[in-house]
């Protein structure tokens, strides 16, 4: 590494950790990645040990200081973010008693029904409807099923707040990562004690709360060693992953939103800082409010199977990723066969539940690269059902910044503009949620005075795609939603 300061920011991913490395202007110094894989022990669960988490961001630490010169001095400040609604179920020290429920998971779904019991107030506090996968329902089918080890916990964490106690021995969370607990007061903006109370929870077990540009702590000794970074390093609280990016996405001002596509897909649109106090919760379950890093708050409309099913379907036909985006470039045709992706699940939608994935409308007549092509076709028409239910709760944006592994290809990004009819453009970091994580570290360290000059360091989204009108793909997208 040079001399010049750097920031550090650490994204707990859903199947991988990432670290990147920056310079105080954007530039990339050093970046890394660990993979580290889910366990289903059941159908409709989704768990890991939290070492997992903890053997990856080693791992990806100590590849992206490698990558930098190998030394650790001219870090200033580090930040940790990533994926919401985990829960991990912790010991005083934070010590993981059970191995970590995360957003994929459904299990709770008798629980959330306990929820939807709750008085209306209470209710639309929140600012969402409930749902399996979100950690104040994972909490109380813990504390239902698992009485024995829920006794036992001192604390309710979400996967990057365990992290980050981890680095600092300092339990804490944030508003980011609180709004999608549904343990956590929209309005009053603190945890919604009256709720886990009426849940059967402890609120004792939530962390205290802090804003995400505060510093949670130093590095430990013993933890600074297995990341091969100097004990003592500031530690920033750090913010869930969209609210992180959303950071780095450089939205030109109003009119802009942000679809990031990774293992799912996540619309997200800024929205007044008035939040409920304007009526702006959404209890209809079809898009969920949650407060952003720098003030105010976010429209979130979120789709489970987006990178998962295009994994799967890779996996299963044999195929690559290049056969799989070759499709894109092909024009639209009537007798493409319908793909629900639906493989996952989708907490939003009611029609869904049991019903699974599928191709429709096969024949003999069809090859593998029809089912591929289906399968873009299907994950593209589900985004666009989501940015449909943006549009009904008021969020209207003109133009799209796209990012996230998923969204790097150029003929997907063209069949993507196609299909919700809307320019899209690039964000500038492929590590949107990393990057974030940099920018919250430098407002952290004051290398930034306020996220404003934070933002400067952020080149703007550069255009890729603008829609053509297609008849074919209208009534594609019609047939789709009458088979769906």
């Amino acid at each position: 590494m040079t001399d010049e300061p750097a920031l550090l920011g650490i994204d707990l991913g859903t199947s991988q950790v990432k670290a990147l490395l920056c310079a105080r202007d954007g530039r990339v110094l050093g970046q890394g990645i660990a993979e580290y894989s889910l366990r289903t022990p059941r159908i409709g669960w989704a768990e890991i040990d939290p070492e997992e988490w903890w053997r990856a961001t080693g791992a990806a630490v100590r590849s992206a200081t490698d990558r930098a010169g190998g030394a650790d001095r001219d870090i200033l400040c580090l930040a940790v973010v990533g994926q919401m609604h985990g829960l991990v179920l912790t010991d005083s020290q934070g010590t993981a008693l059970r191995p970590a429920i995360v957003w994929l998971d459904r299990r709770s779904a008798a629980e959330t029904g306990d929820y939807l019991r709750l008085p209306p107030q209470m209710l639309s506090a929140l600012g969402n409807r409930p749902s399996p996968g979100m950690a104040g329902p994972t909490a109380a089918w813990l504390a239902r099923h698992e009485p024995q080890v829920f006794r036992q916990a001192r604390w309710l964490l979400q996967p990057k707040d365990w992290l980050r106690f981890r680095l600092t021995g300092e339990p804490a969370s944030e508003p980011t990562d609180a709004s999608g607990t549904l343990l956590f007061d929209m309005t009053r903006g603190q945890w919604a004690v009256e709720v886990a109370e009426a849940m059967g929870l402890n609120a004792g077990l939530l962390p205290p709360l802090r804003s995400p540009h505060e510093i949670a702590g130093k590095l430990q000794p013993d933890v600074a060693a297995h990341l091969g970074l100097r004990a003592g390093l500031p530690v920033a609280i750090g913010a869930a992953d969209t609210a992180s990016s959303l950071l780095a996405a450089g939205l030109p001002g109003p009119g802009y939103g942000l679809l990031t596509l990774g293992t799912g897909g996540q619309w997200a649109v800024p929205v007044p800082d008035a939040g409920l106090a304007a009526g702006q919760a959404d209890l209809s379950g079809q898009t969920n409010l949650f407060c952003k890093a720098d003030g105010g708050a976010y429209r979130l409309a979120a789709a489970q199977n987006v990178g998962v099913a295009l994994d799967w379907v890779t996996s299963t036909l044999g195929s690559s990723w290049a056969d799989l985006y070759a499709t894109a470039t092909w024009p639209w045709r009537p007798d493409t066969p319908l793909f629900r992706p639906s493989l996952a699940g989708e907490r939003w939608d009611e029609r869904d539940a049991g019903q699974g994935g599928a191709w429709r409308g096969l024949s003999l007549a069809h090859q593998r690269e029809d089912l591929l092509r289906a399968a873009l076709e299907g994950v593209a028409f589900l985004l666009r059902t989501r940015l449909e239910d943006l549009r009904q709760a008021g969020c209207r944006p003109e133009k799209v910044v796209i990012a996230g592994g998923g969204s790097r290809h150029p003929s997907w990004q063209r069949l993507l503009g196609d299909v919700f009819q809307l320019p899209l453009l690039a964000a500038s970091s492929p590590w949107l949620t990393a990057r974030g994580a940099t920018l919250i570290a430098g407002v952290a360290a004051g290398l930034y005075s306020d996220w404003a000059e934070a933002a400067k360091s952020v080149p703007p989204p550069e255009l890729v795609a603008d829609p053509v009108p297609s008849a074919a793909a209208e009534e594609h997208y019609r047939l789709w939603r009458r088979d769906s």
